[in-house]
């Protein structure tokens, strides 16, 4: 499973901006490097449209996606509106009865779960019936458009400008998109030791193989002691 993360604007697309200088390029693509962690600890793949601040445009930011073979696009921002009182999160996602609304209403349920005031899920189009996002609308895998919190809002701008705050969200975001892939089964990895295969497996997640202690450890010849006062594993060389 490769999930796409899209952190929006960048580079020269810094207008969106907070009261007191929050500008929104760098927020969204700070919680983007947060929820890109929290996935690949569970075992996701994960791409990125943009991982510093450079200008991107949306056709881009969409080949990129199919080029790398994305299951499911995540677009992140913070929001902005004239009432300075406007508050909380929306999910957008595609009026195509496809999987982006399971993908909303479980990215939705996350924020909420986070205590996170939630507008809700909703789609947005344009005169033609058509979504209004072009990230929305030019996807072929289910996609989403979230907005975090309003920077506007004097009080969720200050939340924004909080390290704190932003891994809040990413968390949320990220147990959405957990809760919508499902448990994943790691892959079995073989080992070799001197070209010779061990008669223990590792598991891949992510990028890393884990295998059990003791059975590796025994392979190699070591012997294991598991110290339950201590709650450590000793390993020793024969002597």
């Amino acid at each position: 499973m490769r999930v796409c993360l899209d952190p929006g604007h960048g580079g020269t697309d810094r207008a969106n901006r907070g009261p007191t200088g929050y500008v929104e390029a760098d927020g969204v693509l700070d919680i983007a490097l947060r929820v890109r962690a929290l996935l690949q600890a569970a075992g996701l793949e994960v791409v990125m449209t943009r991982d510093k601040d450079v200008s991107v445009t949306l056709a881009a930011r969409m080949a990129f996606a199919a080029a790398q073979g994305s299951d499911l696009f995540m677009s992140i921002h913070t929001d902005a509106w004239s009432d300075p009182g406007a508050r909380g999160c929306t999910v957008f996602c595609s009026v195509r009865p496809d999987r982006s609304r399971d993908l909303a209403e479980a990215i939705e349920q996350g924020l909420r779960q986070a205590g996170r005031p939630s507008r809700g899920v909703k789609t947005r189009v344009q005169g033609n019936g058509r979504d209004y996002y072009h990230v929305i609308r030019e996807s072929k895998v289910p996609s989403v458009l979230v907005e975090c919190a309003f920077h506007t809002n004097p009080a969720e701008e200050a939340l924004l400008k909080t390290a704190d705050f932003r891994q809040l969200l990413a968390a949320a975001i990220a147990s959405g998109i957990k809760a919508f892939v499902g448990p994943l089964a790691p892959e079995v990895i073989p080992i070799l030791l001197d070209g010779k295969l061990l008669p223990v497996t590792g598991h891949l997640f992510g990028d890393v193989t884990y295998a059990p202690v003791r059975a590796l450890a025994e392979a190699l010849g070591l012997t294991v002691v598991w110290d339950a006062k201590q709650r450590l594993v000793r390993l020793a060389r024969p002597k």
